[in-house]
């Protein structure tokens, strides 16, 4: 019997009882969408119902009657054919599992009738079903750290073709070069949920063009160059909205880490609020105006410093941005104060032609912001110029020698400095929605959740923020003594959310940010409010945290935590 639980404040996950259903009410959802509904995620077992506001999905969860039966809706089901060279490295294991020679393996399979069934680890990866596949063998004992793009797998009762390199367990027999994922081609992905797919043998494939991975900053003309990047800091990214209700194609939500800061920086300098920004991780960022600038600079706390046009010719050339003249930095520099400035957070600062700003360490906070006024021009792929660090889509990091060309987007006129956000200290408390896998833990196991202090592990990132104990428990064992599962059962593959909190074997939690795998395989125990989430993405490794639980039906929901943290962004 499937049941219906709430998975954070705008999510509701419907339990299954087989992937057959699952993807019958998949179709059902697709074809007559509840109110509210504006992303479908379907699962092993599950499918993970995304609203726009949190009221809608207590409507959902309350009100909504599973159909006893789902017929299968009249129309054109869209099918793929496969071309594959069956000569896998795994194709006589497969023969000898299934009890079958290796043309049987490749008749088997040619010819079972697969549907794509739901996205999984990477854009362009799909797990494909088949009510007729006689080919259910296990996934390797032993994963391979490198399976080549393209290659024809097996797992389980399941098939899949792997769109880029990536580690993988499943069994490999054969191989194509179908374009998965294409950046170039519209919509990017060849394949999405409720397709068919036809795999047809052949001997040889046809040769067909690599994607390009040319760094965009090369490419911009001298006369366009308004920054040069001397240095990144530890990490520099492009970030803008990031590409929501895109999961379908397995591609993560990404953009904007601390979504309020961000827009912060582009209000400041007259931008829309989602034009692209650069994201700085912890400081260390030193950039060079060729052209006279508006920015600002928002989010973590850091020491700036504005060095004038005379010290910057001193210092190893550094206002020299190209080799496309520099008389007018030269005219420049004879007027200009010999004095360093300090950078004030926001407010928006002019940074004239030759000046460097230097963003020293983060004092406080993690992610710090640098708003252009007309935006920063970069290629937009899938929607969206974020870098997405678990999939590498987007515009690249950025790297010391890089320039950067304005959007010259419309911009209004600049705001008055505003008051700074709120920023973690030391401890930081999260508030956090139970479930939906709440039920496979123990009683004591979810008291020590909420009453135990976790800190941030120094392997966090974009992807998601590792939690380790403050201290460990006292006696034998190891941490999952403080979150020990009732149900010790390998949990299918399900949606993922921005905020779940996901516990793995070994009991650390990992709370999911911006760049999260659409599915997993752990249980959620948990997930933070979304208007907590932007405190989340600034805490830097050592901040204590304790979670406090909270009922949704009685919180007095603000507009901005009630939507998806991306949602919120598109506002």
């Amino acid at each position: 019997m499937s049941r219906i639980k709430r998975f954070s404040l705008t999510n509701a996950m419907i339990d299954c009882e087989s992937l057959s259903q699952a993807l019958s009410l998949h179709e059902h959802l697709t074809n007559h969408p509840e109110r509210g509904q504006v992303e479908l995620i379907p699962a092993a077992q599950t499918v993970l119902v995304r609203f726009d506001t949190a009221e809608n999905t207590s409507r959902f969860i309350t009100s909504f009657t599973l159909p006893e039966h789902v017929d299968a809706e009249d129309g054109q089901v869209e099918t793929r054919v496969i071309e594959t060279v069956y000569d896998g490295e795994d194709l006589a294991e497969v023969a000898a599992l299934a009890g079958l020679s290796e043309q049987g393996v490749i008749d088997a399979h040619t010819g079972a009738d697969w549907h794509v069934a739901f996205a999984g680890f990477a854009p362009g990866f799909f797990y494909l079903h088949a009510e007729d596949n006689v080919l259910n063998v296990p996934r390797r004992s032993s994963p391979r750290t490198a399976v080549p793009a393209g290659a024809v797998g097996l797992a389980g009762a399941l098939s899949g073709i792997y769109p880029r390199q990536s580690p993988g367990g499943w069994q490999l027999i054969g191989r194509t070069n179908a374009p998965l994922w294409d950046l170039s081609q519209a919509p990017p992905a060849l394949l999405e949920p409720g397709m068919k797919v036809q795999f047809k043998a052949v001997r040889e494939l046809i040769e067909v063009r690599a994607e390009s991975n040319t760094r965009t900053s090369s490419q911009v003309r001298a006369e366009d160059v308004i920054l040069r990047v001397d240095s990144p800091g530890i990490q520099t990214l492009i970030q803008d909205a990031g590409r929501p209700h895109l999961a379908h194609w397995g591609v993560s939500p990404s953009g904007f880490a601390d979504a309020p800061a961000a827009r912060e920086a582009n209000r400041l300098v007259g931008n829309e609020l989602n034009t692209p920004v650069l994201e700085n991780l912890g400081g260390g960022l030193r950039i060079t105006a060729g052209q006279d600038a508006v920015l600002a600079v928002t989010g973590a706390s850091v020491e700036g410093t504005i060095t004038p046009v005379v010290q910057a010719a001193q210092g190893a050339q550094s206002a020299q941005i190209s080799d496309a003249g520099s008389d007018e930095t030269a005219e420049n520099a004879n007027t200009a104060d010999s004095l360093p400035k300090q950078l004030r957070q926001y407010t928006p600062f002019a940074l004239k032609a030759g000046e460097t700003l230097t963003l020293g360490p983060a004092s406080s906070g993690l992610r710090a912001y640098v708003a252009l006024r007309g935006g920063f021009a970069a290629e937009a792929q899938a929607n969206s110029a974020s870098r997405d660090t678990l999939s590498s889509i987007g515009a690249q990091p950025l790297a010391s020698g890089d320039f950067l060309a304005g959007a010259n987007l419309h911009a209004s006129a600049v705001a008055v400095p505003s008051t700074p956000l709120p920023l973690p200290g030391d401890d930081m408390e999260l508030r956090v929605i139970l479930g939906p896998r709440d039920d496979w833990f123990t009683a004591q196991s979810l008291s020590n959740f909420v009453t135990a202090a976790w800190k941030v592990s120094n392997s966090s990132d974009r992807i998601g923020v590792r939690l380790v104990p403050d201290e460990m428990p006292a006696g034998p064992g190891h941490v999952d003594q403080l979150l020990e599962r009732t149900n010790t059962a390998e949990l299918p593959s399900e949606g993922m959310v921005t905020g779940a909190i996901q516990v793995p074997p070994n009991g650390e939690p990992v709370v999911f940010l911006t760049d999260h795998p659409v599915t997993g395989g752990y249980p959620v125990i948990a997930s933070v409010l979304p208007a907590d989430l932007r405190l989340l993405a600034q805490a830097p490794p050592e901040t204590r945290i304790r979670f406090t639980e909270v009922d949704p039906s009685t919180l007095d929901i603000n507009p901005s935590d009630s939507s998806d943290t991306q949602k919120e962004n598109h506002a």
